[in-house]
């Protein structure tokens, strides 16, 4: 028993112990994946912005410096550049076509220049709900960056779009260009919409959280040990309640047959913790009580064995109710003859005829 006792205090301690280290880990283990999710945000948006320069770099050498080049002296910027040699894109072309090549070449990241006055030759720009609202908006108030966020199970985007506002060159050209569909822009008009769209996978974002993932299986395998642990020491309880009701009820048992030995008024004291099962002396005044039944010698021989039982059984117990309603105590009982006295453990007297 004091072994298992030994035990359970240890394990209680061990997992005191291991909690205060979980609860300490917990915030390290924060740190450590912000920190790491910094840096993975930032080794993202430095591959996503050097693959943007890059590509951006890729369409102004072949579609800008090298038509010109290939046609010194005869440089042109119109929108349909492609039909004249020497001509490279204006603005607005150049946005569209970068549009184009920027999307194709990241597949998180998709840039759109689009407006609902397209030159005649192009063909309308379809624009969904939020673009159109957006659209709107920016006309009232300009100086806006509309974002819109959404989520699915698998990923996030964010969408923010912001204005095309007309220059001074912009109004010039668009208000004497045949193909324009609006001839009255003015300065600080809004044309159109820039949109950049970027998507990014959940599972990204999880796996950037491995020192938490990792705290977090931990304390799932520290709980998962705790509930074991709990679980062995309600087993080794429940087995240690078995034992001490298989002694209650050994020791009910033994105070039974004991109970049968020694009188009453002794059995009760020293069951109930008044007097020690100790050897000691101790004087008092007793006065003793003898009592047989007269000539029961001549009538055993008349009686047959079971009637003389019963003939003991009635005055025993006649005599012991008697003995215990005035506060005697049987001392023993030999043959047909009872031994009382009276004054211990009960006092009732110093007289003798009183007790």
């Amino acid at each position: 028993m004091k072994n298992k006792s030994s035990r359970a205090t240890r394990s209680s301690v061990l997992t005191g112990f291991l909690i205060a280290v979980l609860l300490a880990a917990l915030p390290v283990a924060v740190w450590f994946d912000l920190t790491n999710l910094a840096e993975v945000a930032l080794r993202r948006q430095a591959t996503d912005l050097n693959s943007v320069v890059s590509s951006v770099r890729s369409y102004y050498a072949s579609n800008v410096v090298g038509r010109v080049l290939a046609h010194p002296g005869a440089t042109q910027v119109i929108h349909n550049y492609e039909t004249v040699p020497g001509a490279i894109p204006i603005p607005a072309t150049l946005s569209l076509e970068l549009g184009k090549v920027i999307s194709e070449q990241q597949q998180n990241i998709n840039y759109r220049f689009v407006s609902d006055f397209p030159f005649r030759n192009r063909a309308p720009h379809p624009l969904d709900d939020f673009e159109k609202a957006s659209l709107q908006s920016l006309r009232e108030n300009p100086d806006q960056r509309l974002v819109d966020a959404d989520r699915s199970i698998f990923s996030d985007r964010v969408r923010l779009i912001a204005p095309v506002v007309m220059a001074p060159a912009c109004v010039s050209c668009h208000n004497v260009h045949p193909e324009s569909p609006k001839r009255d822009w003015k300065v600080g008009d809004v044309r159109g919409i820039q949109e950049v769209s970027i998507t990014q996978p959940i599972a990204a974002n999880i796996f950037s959280f491995k020192y938490l993932l990792a705290y977090f299986a931990l304390a799932a395998i520290s709980g998962v040990s705790f509930l074991g642990m709990q679980r062995r020491q309600a087993n080794q309880i429940r087995g240690m309640n078995r034992e001490l009701e298989a002694n209650n009820d050994f020791l009910a048992a033994l105070s039974l047959k004991i109970s049968r030995y020694i009188p009453p008024q002794i059995y009760k004291s020293i069951f109930s913790g008044e007097k020690d099962v100790t050897i000691h002396t101790e004087r008092k005044k007793l006065t003793i009580f003898f009592s047989d039944i007269q000539n029961f010698t001549a009538t055993t021989e008349r009686l047959q064995p079971e009637q003389i039982t019963q003939l003991l059984n009635e005055y025993f117990t006649e005599m012991s109710g008697i003995a215990h309603e005035h506060g005697g105590t049987i001392d023993k009982f030999i043959g047909d003859a009872m031994l009382i006295f009276f004054g211990d453990p009960e006092t009732s007297g110093d007289r003798a005829d009183a007790q």
